[in-house]
């Protein structure tokens, strides 16, 4: 059963460029400049956003000159997930995680089918129409997958799940917030989505017990996407959400 959506927008997710540092994560290739950077790991006030927060603000604020002195500090396999690369780093990031209780991811596997996924996941399948997946998946279940579904257009995109009480420092970002048409959309299935319609990206958002998933889809209303040529619409974004079983999901 979907949690239910209390509706918070896109700007309320905003966090610190991280690409002001050299260290950053990120879920898009090049920063923008005065645009929104946002966390993806849960809704806002969650310890899971909060954690993101902190961290991008250490990582923009770092001082990088330090860090190039440092990089060559040898940190245990623990870190080896994250972005960081000398014990400062280390040591900020185990305080954010035991501020918050959560915990460091430990594996990751690569994965390049859906039977494959389902399969990792000892999960059913949440998928429909989709013809290509691939991505990565951590030990509790959290992934990250680039996807093609195609029902009625090709639909281009990368989905994220983030299991509850671990620790992600994935950001996107989205150009200007104020360019978002947002509402709260129930799928046919009862999962309520929050759906954000952009000139050149959408993000599809629920918050499922167990995950927060979020999905970028890589095309908007100005049509002048590589991935996704012709402009979507209100009514595609809709009907790309019926594509995800979000209670399978989460």
């Amino acid at each position: 059963t979907a949690l239910a959506t209390d509706f918070f927008g896109l700007k309320s997710l905003t966090v610190t460029d991280p690409n002001a540092s050299p260290a950053a994560v990120s879920a898009t290739a090049e920063p923008v400049s005065d645009s929104t950077v946002i966390a993806l790991q849960g809704v806002p006030g969650s310890p899971e956003f909060k954690a993101n927060a902190e961290w991008m603000d250490f990582l923009a604020s770092y001082d990088t000159a330090a860090m190039a002195k440092e990089a060559a500090a040898c940190l245990p396999e623990k870190y080896d997930l994250y972005s960081a690369s000398t014990q400062d780093m280390a040591n900020e990031l185990d305080q954010i995680t035991r501020k918050y209780n959560l915990r460091l991811h430990t594996s990751v596997t690569d994965f390049d089918s859906e039977d494959t996924l389902y399969s990792l996941l000892n999960a059913e399948p949440f998928l429909t129409d989709c013809t290509a997946v691939s991505g990565y998946i951590y030990e509790d279940g959290s992934f990250q997958a680039y996807g093609t579904n195609v029902s009625g257009k090709s639909y281009e995109y990368q989905l994220g799940r983030y299991v509850k009480g671990a620790f992600s420092e994935v950001t996107l970002n989205i150009g200007s917030a104020e360019d978002y048409e947002e509402w709260i959309y129930t799928t046919s299935r009862g999962d309520e989505v929050q759906l954000s319609l952009g000139p050149s990206r959408c993000v599809v958002m629920s918050d499922q017990p167990k995950a927060f998933v979020a999905i970028n889809l890589l095309g908007g209303t100005e049509g002048n996407s590589f991935f996704m040529p012709e402009p979507v619409t209100k009514e595609d974004l809709e009907a790309f959400a019926e594509l995800f079983d979000f209670a399978k999901l989460g």
